[in-house]
């Protein structure tokens, strides 16, 4: 993690004010994952042409994420069952500036991701009633949510500074439920996400010089695949063969 620190100062920085200029809310994402020693590499590749998001001299900032799904794991089985128009249903609290939000994220055709927001005033272990509303989602039928999993990681958050794209890098990613918590100290999670595809842009092609290739990856999807083995997540074998190399 030092080499990563490392790498990270040396970045000019942005304020959270310029870097709500490519919020993209609405977008396309891409998505790779890679050891730390790879990222290492794609950092000093792109440090040039890019700024890191910096607040009160802090670069590296702690995120908690609870996710909610039904008691057969609706959300889950449609992501892995590959249903278009899927959504996922999280609270998240970002530690140092003690913000949380209600969030639901809409999985669209093709790459597009749509999210939806609800600032709240502390994380949610449980929704209320009066927000399921927010969810819109036909496949939940009236179904109760319940908290399923919990996940801790460290993210790192750059534009390039045309200010149209946004990358984050997610790091020392965690996951638990009420039995047991799995650890992914080695493994860094890039999603580069733009409000239409560039595949010109330096990041790209960085990280294609770097042979490193886009990777579906859902945080929700493979904590859920670690945690609770007995539930089906062949789909995601390849993932989490590579995730376990890496690791």
């Amino acid at each position: 993690m030092q080499e990563i620190i490392q790498c990270v100062n040396k970045f000019e920085s942005v304020t959270l004010k310029q870097l709500d200029s490519v919020e993209l809310q609405n977008r396309i994402d891409t998505k790779y994952i890679m050891s730390k020693y790879e990222l290492a590499l794609l950092l000093e590749g792109i440090r040039e042409d890019q700024y890191i998001l910096e607040i009160d001299h802090c670069r590296i900032f702690n995120y908690q994420t609870i996710y909610f799904d039904t008691p057969d794991f609706q959300f889950y089985r449609d992501h892995h069952n590959g249903c278009v128009n899927r959504v996922k249903v999280r609270s998240r609290e970002y530690i140092e500036s003690h913000l949380c939000f209600y969030e639901i994220k809409r999985k669209l055709f093709g790459t597009r991701t749509d999210k939806q927001r609800k600032r709240i005033q502390e994380i949610y272990h449980e929704v209320p009633l009066e927000d399921y509303n927010l969810i819109q989602y036909r496949r939940l039928q009236g179904k109760p949510i319940e908290k399923k999993l919990t996940n801790n990681f460290k993210r790192i958050t750059l534009t390039n500074k045309k200010f149209s794209e946004r990358i984050t890098i997610d790091l020392e990613i965690k996951f638990s439920n009420d039995q047991q918590e799995i650890d992914l100290p080695n493994l860094a999670v890039i999603e580069v996400k733009q409000g239409k595809a560039d595949v010109f842009s330096n990041t790209i092609q960085m990280l294609k010089k770097l042979r490193l290739h886009e990777s579906s990856f859902s945080k929700y999807a493979i904590g859920i695949s670690l945690l609770e083995p007995e539930i089906k997540h062949n789909n995601f074998k390849p993932i989490l063969l590579k995730i376990n190399k890496i690791n």
